[in-house]
């Protein structure tokens, strides 16, 4: 049998998170849903090019699963139907993206839909266990519900013997009467089945975790047993073209074509997560990947992308697999499980899994009392030269102390290498085990003494508070060149004294020589008047109502103390700031300016910040985002989340929510000066905490879609720093590339930067000449 040398066809660049799900309609359209909270419809144009003609809105979270569902009674032409993690089912009409169906039912994300047999027939399945089976044609009719499965259902289909089958993270494969009724249960794979798909009138094949895929027979007779993918399998499409062929696709970033059993074509992506494959009726195969991008294979050299193309294609395969045979920690790379493992609960508190992010490994433990995986921090490539280090949880340590915090209790380990900050160290420390504050100085000193260090690294302070001089958290001597500090210009709210004379783009530095990008430290908006902001919480003091109880002034000089660096720490002053967080929006602004300084000082960030108040708080922050709300509350939320990044459970927490930071800031589309430099100043930190994660290409999308619309000059030069910065330090390079290459506004306002001579765009014209130099 000839080997079908398949290659790379088309690229298509639009979503900025995974895509989940591809899909094909009946005209040779292409289909992607993505965790961008979007679905798109791509139509052919020329021999292989396809251009996005929809792009189909409406869900609340990610868009896990699509497919088109052909024309019925109620649709005489079709439509486009998507599955979300919001727990709903919305219908588009194909050509102008209207929502012309919402289906809710489901308890949990929904995971799969797919067509019926007959016609206006969609089964869905859902993290809620359950599968359910629609009838669209009378979308209000109860849907009949398949459950008996003990953990997630995967996918749903319909068997050629108008029989159902479910595949489930319980490891089993149920098949159902049209009724509803239970009629076996197929065991065979040994961990969670991810994927279904009818290969013939009287089969079926299904796709697992375990790296296998199972023929079975409609009544469930496990028929063989195809191996071939060495890490999870994720999808699996029927090939129209290649009798008794299909494609699959996983968690080792290839796709694999099979014909009779056997597996004829491996396909590489540069990625490691291949989410879904489909399998066009031309014989093209189409991918969604964890890179964000749809690409389309073709064995029709006339449908071969250009030779450029397929070089730079070619060339980001080999990095990834390079990068994947590299051992970080012990472990081969490749090895490793990826995010999806982080799914299934723990078995016991703190259980610690390795997990692969990109070219990156992150270790997790398991929290019981939280219910989730908690990241610890990167796993560092093993040294085969380094001497007497010592791995702790998959990392190298120059120390590895026992510290004993209570009689009685075991040691806690305490890892530390001696270019660390001791009080930086010390307070990881005591914020992974929910130690009182007042350890900190005896943690550092312990350290200090134990480890020997004669001389503190150059970043350490040598005092109990690491925020107030050069640390990791806060901009010092390396902080980027000509960029003026982001408190240039005192809070917007509205009222006279609240502003002063100075302006955000006053800066009088000019450029050097010292390269702009890449930036490798958080910025904060530290400039206030509390005197004034003392006066204006007093004046909204009295116009608090709807059943909120006014503060004495003394409580509320207690809280415009929080917002002094070096203030003392006090317990009720703290609980007072989040009660007069409850204060009506249009009076909010002042208590979030005292907010945002608030939580530089890192005993009240991890208060603001901690596990029990922290996330419900990042919620309403982004809340406060909305396209809709007050624009003083837009910029000062934003620059809350600046600062946020001054200690470790600010930091961790935004960048735990950074994908619905992203979304917010998108959809933000009136920004005046100072909410335009809070914007840019929030994605600067997220570029220095992404920059090498595989989150930058989503960033980068952020950015590429934001500064086009940026007209303040400091806070454009402040999203150019962030891009380079990703730019520069990305494993993803080329799709970054990619992304302001296709974004025309962007790439010729780079360009005609590059070469300004106007003095007031020093700054710009040199960032814009070093990211073109990077394209």
């Amino acid at each position: 049998m000839a080997i079908p040398d398949y290659k790379l066809s088309a690229v298509l660049c639009s979503h900025s998170l995974d895509v989940r799900c591809v899909a094909k309609t009946n005209e040779c359209c292409i289909l992607s849903a993505s965790r961008d909270r979007t679905a798109k419809l791509w139509h052919p144009e020329g021999v292989k090019d396809f251009v996005n003609v929809v792009t189909y809105k409406g869900h609340k979270n990610f868009v896990s699963c699509i497919c088109w569902l052909p024309p019925c009674e109620a649709f005489p032409e079709g439509i486009v139907i998507t599955g979300s993690n919001d727990n709903t089912i919305l219908g588009y009409n194909l050509q102008d993206g209207n929502i012309v169906l919402t289906l809710e039912g489901h308890e949990n994300a929904v995971c799969s839909v797919t067509p019926g047999s007959d016609s206006g027939i969609l089964l869905s399945s859902s993290w809620d266990s359950t599968a359910k089976v629609w009838k669209v044609n009378t979308p209000h009719a109860t849907p009949m519900t398949l459950k008996g499965h003990q953990a997630a259902v995967w996918a749903a289909v319909e068997l050629g013997n108008k029989t159902y089958a479910t595949a489930s993270a319980d490891k089993t494969i149920k098949l159902w009467k049209k009724d509803g009724d239970l009629i076996s249960t197929l065991t065979g794979h040994t961990d969670c089945v991810r994927g279904l798909a009818v290969a013939s009138p009287e089969s079926f094949l299904s796709c697992s975790n375990d790296a296998s895929i199972k023929l079975w027979g409609n009544k469930g007779d496990c028929l063989n047993t195809f191996y071939g993918h060495s890490n999870y399998i994720y999808s699996i499409s029927l090939n129209p073209l290649g009798v008794g062929g299909w494609a699959s696709s996983g968690e080792d970033g290839s796709v694999r074509l099979w014909a009779g059993g056997d597996c004829i074509c491996e396909i590489r992506l540069p990625v490691h997560s291949v989410w879904s494959v489909a399998c066009m009726d031309n014989g093209d195969i189409v991918t969604g990947s964890s890179d964000g991008v749809v690409r389309v294979f073709t064995k029709d050299p006339a449908r071969y992308a250009d030779e450029a193309t397929l070089k730079v294609f070619d060339e980001e395969v080999e990095k990834m697999q390079a990068a994947s045979q590299q051992e970080i920690g012990g472990f081969k790379l490749s090895e490793l499980p990826g995010p999806e493992v982080l799914l299934e609960p723990g078995r016991t508190d703190g259980q610690t899994k390795l997990v692969r992010r990109g070219t990156n490994v992150k270790c997790y433990s398991w929290s019981a009392e939280a219910g989730a995986w908690t990241e610890l921090g990167d796993v560092m490539g093993a040294n085969p030269a380094a001497e007497g280090k010592t791995m702790y949880q998959g990392k190298e340590y120059d120390f590895v102390f026992s510290v004993d915090i209570k009689d009685g209790a075991p040691p806690i380990k305490l890892p530390f290498n001696k270019n660390e900050d001791p009080w930086t160290a010390a307070q990881a420390f005591i914020h992974k085990h929910d130690l009182p504050q007042v350890y900190l100085e005896q943690v550092a000193n312990f350290i200090i003494t134990n480890a020997k260090l004669d001389t503190l690294p150059a970043s350490s302070n040598g005092f109990a508070d690491p925020l107030t001089g050069e640390s990791r958290y806060v901009p010092g001597s390396g902080r980027v060149a000509g960029l003026a500090p982001p408190s240039a210009a005192d809070p917007f709210t509205g009222s006279g004294a609240y502003m002063t004379s100075a302006a955000s783009n006053t800066s009088t530095a000019t450029t050097t020589d010292k390269p702009l990008i890449p930036h490798d430290a958080y910025i904060r908006f530290d400039q206030a008047n509390l005197k004034a902001i003392f006066e204006k919480l007093k004046e909204f003091n009295s116009k608090v109502g709807d059943g909120l109880s006014a503060l004495t002034e003394q409580q509320l000089a207690d809280i415009v103390k929080l917002g002094e660096m070096n203030s003392t720490y006090n317990a009720d002053a703290i609980g007072l700031l989040k009660k007069t967080l409850e204060w009506p929006k249009e009076i909010l602004f002042p208590v979030l300016d005292v907010t945002r300084l608030a939580v530089r000082n890192k005993e009240i960030n991890s208060q603001i910040f901690d596990t029990t108040y922290g996330p419900s708080f990042i919620k309403y922050l982004l809340s406060l985002l909305a396209p809709d709300n007050l624009p003083a509350n837009q910029m000062l939320a934003m620059r809350v989340l600046v600062n946020a990044f001054s200690d470790l459970p600010g930091e961790m927490l935004v960048l735990a929510a950074r994908e619905s930071v992203m979304h917010s800031l998108i959809c933000l589309t009136q920004l005046n000066t100072n909410a335009q430099i809070a914007a840019t100043s929030l994605l600067l930190n997220l570029s220095v905490a992404l920059a090498q994660q595989p989150d930058a290409p989503d960033l980068a999308d952020c950015l590429v879609q934001l500064l086009p619309r940026i007209t303040d000059h400091e806070a454009y030069f402040r999203g150019l720093v962030a891009l380079g910065t990703l730019l520069a330090e990305a494993p993803s390079k080329l799709v970054i590339q990619t992304k302001i290459v296709s974004s025309p506004t962007l790439h010729g306002r780079l360009g005609r930067d590059a070469v300004s001579q106007d003095a007031a765009l020093r700054k710009v014209t040199a960032c814009s000449q070093q990211i073109i130099s990077l394209l």
